[in-house]
Formats: structure tokens, C-alpha cells, sequence
């Protein structure tokens, strides 16, 4: 039989919220990591991917695979509709980050792989809209409703960001290329999503049972029956 007991030192409903406000953090740096590194080149890039071209390239695809495997790790092993869009958008990630933008004058095949890289991260923003919008917000205690206002306007944020992307490029395609109006609506994107998460992970409560079992010496719990002493025969 499974052990139904906590280890010493561990809360299974910490990690979990850890795991949320660790997916936050790392997305709430990105931008300004390959902001930072553009102003000491004297370039700022038109998108947040053609950092991948930059001495940076490596923090950028780094970055995304660590928000792919921790939005793939921690809602795995479940088919409800949370989790499937957690785990979607983990795949998602991952694709923008192995999936590359293309350069420039970029051959065939690197445009399309380019495509790729367009599809997976118009899926990721989407669904991580979806999550801050729907998914987060539905299991707030009742003194806390307003972590569901700002769930559903980050969520809202981002959607808004998704749309002003083709729309403002369409009608004013040399200003939107001009004032780097890709890269600022990623960056509200991926901003957004980073505060949702953060505030996902360190806005639900402890759990007692859990923290006071956590705390507890090795062996400290019921000890398991005794065993059973089998007779020899002759």
C-alpha cells in the first residue's frame, strides 16, 4: 500500500503554489533581462524571440523551456479542463522556445519554422489569457474576490494584447514597426501572465494539517503495526 503520510520538511500544497510563483518570477524577468541586454548593444529588438539572435539567445530559450516544464510538471497527472490547458500551454512554450523566429533573410525552411513558432506562441498567450481569465479565478474564498478581478484583468490584458498585435499592424504598419509596438504588446502579454501567476502562488492559503504534518520529526507519526511472527515448521 501507498504511504499516505507527509515527509518531514514537506507541504505537498506549498510546492504546488511554489511551483505557480516560480513559473511568475521567471517570466516576470525574461523581458527585462532582454531589455537590458538590447539598451548594452544600442538595439532594442521588434519582437522579444528575435532576442534569440542576440548574445541573450540562450537566456531566451531558457527561460521558455523552464515556464514549458513547470507548466507541463505540476498539473500533469490529471484530464480535468485546468489541467489539460496548463499542460497545453507547457507544450505551447516549448515550441517557441525549440521553434525559432526567422532571422534575417531567412532561407525556406527557416521560415517555416518560423510559422511554427508563430502558432505556438499565439496558443501560449491564448491560453494563458484562458487560465488568468477562467481557470483562476474559480476557487477564491469569498473574502478574496478581489484576486479574481485582477485574475480576469490580467487574463483580459493579455487577450486585448493578442488582438492590438494585427490590428495596430495593419493600421499603422510603419509606426507599429517603428516604435517597437510588437515587442511592448509581448511584453504586457508575458508580464501579465508572470503577475497572475505570482499572485496565484502566494494568494491561497496554508493549509494547517498540512503544515503542522510537515513539520513534523522523521518517525514522529503512527508507528505501523507490528509485524506479524510467522511460525516455523519442523
Amino acid at each position: 500500500m501507498v504511504s499516505t503520510e507527509t515527509a518531514w520538511g514537506e507541504n505537498p500544497a506549498l510546492s504546488y503554489r511554489n511551483m505557480r510563483a516560480i513559473i511568475g518570477y521567471v517570466g516576470l524577468t525574461l523581458p527585462a533581462v532582454l531589455l537590458i541586454a538590447g539598451g548594452v548593444d544600442g538595439h532594442i529588438e521588434s519582437s522579444l524571440s528575435a532576442y534569440y539572435y542576440t548574445k541573450v539567445g540562450n537566456v531566451f530559450t531558457g527561460a521558455l523551456c523552464a515556464i514549458g516544464i513547470f507548466l507541463l510538471a505540476y498539473r500533469l497527472t490529471s484530464w480535468a479542463i485546468d489541467n489539460i490547458a496548463t499542460t497545453l500551454a507547457g507544450i505551447s512554450a516549448l515550441g517557441v522556445a525549440f521553434f525559432h523566429a526567422a532571422p534575417a533573410n531567412a532561407t525556406l525552411s527557416q521560415l517555416r519554422l518560423a510559422n511554427v513558432h508563430l502558432t505556438c506562441a499565439a496558443a501560449l498567450f491564448v491560453l494563458l489569457g484562458a487560465i488568468s481569465l477562467f481557470i483562476f479565478p474559480r476557487d477564491i474564498l469569498p473574502d478574496q474576490k478581489w484576486r479574481a478581478n485582477w485574475y480576469m484583468a490580467f487574463g483580459a490584458l493579455i487577450w486585448l494584447s493578442i488582438i492590438l498585435m494585427p490590428m495596430l499592424n495593419w493600421l499603422a504598419s510603419s509606426f507599429y514597426d517603428n516604435h517597437h509596438v510588437f515587442f511592448i504588446l509581448e511584453t504586457v502579454c508575458v508580464m501579465a501572465f508572470a503577475v497572475s501567476f505570482i499572485l496565484k502562488g502566494h494568494g491561497q492559503p496554508s493549509d494547517p494539517g498540512l503544515d503542522k504534518m510537515a513539520g513534523r520529526p522523521p518517525f514522529a507519526a503512527t508507528p505501523p503495526p507490528a509485524a506479524v511472527q510467522h511460525k516455523t515448521v519442523a
